[in-house]
């Protein structure tokens, strides 16, 4: 803080600040000798003092405000190896992103609530399918169930007469067995359908975390919470719809009835089965189909209620991305600084080459090739447009010639990339810019070679009418090297 030519000292306990002509000082105004600190005075070469007496007056300086806790882009930005300053912060529509979840789940949120054991499944329909089920093994079997409760009732009557316990040594063996046969194709196929359908519903599933103990789940408050959630309200309302709907087809079939019902009196005892019979196979199939009707209704609620659970916001998305990928702004800046990097050995590598072939301003191409050294010319530098630019200015201040020949730098520039050799279209007329290049660097005053006349296939992709017949390349590999054995005689 600056202050300058007040005549006043402030204290600490009210913030304020003071000074006499060129000394600045700070003090306290308890009565004792206060403490008295120069605030500018060092660097204006002021001496501070202390001065306990003098009335106080209000700075109305700017306060100085505390060091900014950097934030992560900041650290991010620091770290690779730019002015955190410069770090663009986070704005405030992105900032707000995550208090809506209005976005689909990704494959990885599914996949992950896949793992713990969250899938979109319905019960009822489980349930439905074990009912027709057991109504169907029923039937199947109700023939044989007949004739076991009829032997074991015969089997009954023919221990009547004998002692209780061998009477009981006898009954009961049989009827575990007869219960056993009864109900255990039952119970098997409850257990295939069961599988059979949770497998249709959501495919296979292997994970211990919905059996692994959760003290969360004893938390009362959640309890009463989950109560009162909506799906507890769909469970309600399902069955009280079901009561109802069952309600409602026994007594439909039950009306129905009503004139046979009146008859059965009279009638012989056979046609009480068969009204009992008839009655339940009515009450079955509706209930039946009910529950199919319930059981579609809630797979349909199942899967729209697991969606919207699992919604993310936009943050989330993007937090998820930065978790697989990297964060986005560091990978820009990361390609940004491996931009840099690249152009500035391409650059480097410029200094050290043989020529330049130029567009002349659009396209350049550096060629490097040291007789001896290298089996063929190299592309070691290209660029377009800016980059063309940077390596036509660095080759002028090495020293390195620059050749316009429009063809053979579209050539090169489209068929080689940096550090790869020139193919067999270009050794005829790399040869002779080599030759050129060579007498420019010797002082020697030597023609520019002819322009680079492409072969027809070669024009079209690097945009040059095909109006010049194509000269025959060179195959033979004596004579390539023959060719580059000497750059300053390219008839050889």
């Amino acid at each position: 803080m600056k202050c300058c030519s007040w005549r006043n000292v402030g204290s600490l306990d009210t913030g304020r600040i003071g000074g006499d002509g060129g000394t600045v000082t700070l003090a306290t105004s308890s009565g004792h000798l206060g403490l008295a600190l120069g605030v500018d005075a060092a660097a204006r070469g002021w001496p501070a003092k202390l001065n306990p007496a003098w009335p106080a007056r209000p700075c109305r300086s700017r306060a100085v405000s505390a060091r900014a806790v950097p934030t992560e882009r900041q650290r991010l930005h620091a770290s690779l190896g730019a002015d955190p300053r410069n770090a663009p912060e986070m704005p405030m529509a992105e900032q707000n992103e995550g208090a809506d979840k209005t976005e689909k789940p990704t494959s990885k949120k599914l996949k992950d609530a896949r793992k713990e054991g969250n899938v979109a499944k319905s019960r009822e329909l489980t349930s439905t399918v074990l009912i027709m089920g057991w109504l169907a093994g029923g039937w199947l079997l109700m023939g044989d169930m007949y004739r076991r409760v009829s032997g074991l009732f015969e089997q009954a009557l023919v221990v009547m007469t004998q002692p209780f316990d061998i009477a009981l040594r006898t009954i009961v063996p049989l009827a575990v067995q007869t219960l056993l046969a009864m109900t255990l194709p039952l119970l098997l196929l409850a257990v295939l359908l069961a599988l059979l359908v949770e497998f249709l519903q959501v495919g296979p599933v292997a994970t211990m975390k919905k059996v692994t103990p959760d003290l969360t789940k004893l938390n009362p408050v959640s309890g009463i919470k989950k109560m009162f959630s909506m799906d507890n309200a769909i469970e309600l309302v399902k069955s009280v719809f079901k009561s109802v709907a069952l309600l409602g087809i026994g007594g439909f079939v039950l009306w129905g009835m009503v004139p046979n019902l009146l008859h059965l009196p009279f009638a012989q005892p056979a046609a009480i089965g068969s009204a009992i019979w008839h009655a339940l196979k009515w009450i079955g199939i509706w209930t039946i189909f009910v529950f199919f009707f319930v059981s579609a209704l809630d797979a349909s609620y199942q899967k729209f209620s697991y969606i919207k659970k699992l919604r993310m916001s936009r943050r989330d998305i993007k937090q998820e991305v930065k978790e697989n990928e990297g964060d986005p702004y560091v990978k820009q800046r990361r390609k940004q600084l491996h931009q840099e990097w690249s152009q500035q050995n391409m650059l480097n590598a410029v200094r050290g080459s043989s020529v330049v072939v130029t567009n002349p301003t659009h396209i350049a191409v550096a060629l490097q090739y040291e007789q001896g050294v290298d089996d063929l010319p190299l592309v070691v530098a290209k660029g377009e447009g800016h980059m063309a630019e940077e390596i036509k200015r660095v080759a002028e201040e090495s020293g390195v010639p620059i050749l316009q020949n429009v063809p053979l730098a579209r050539g090169l520039n489209a068929k080689v990339e940096i550090d790869d050799y020139i193919g067999h279209d270009f050794f005829e007329a790399v040869a002779q810019v080599l030759y050129w290049a060579e007498g420019m660097r010797q002082g020697e005053l030597r023609p520019e070679p002819p322009e680079f006349v492409p072969p027809p296939e070669m024009r079209t992709e690097i945009g040059l009418p095909d109006d010049a017949p194509a000269p025959p390349p060179l195959t033979d590999d004596a004579a390539i090297a023959e060719r580059f054995e000497d750059p300053r005689d390219p008839m050889r």
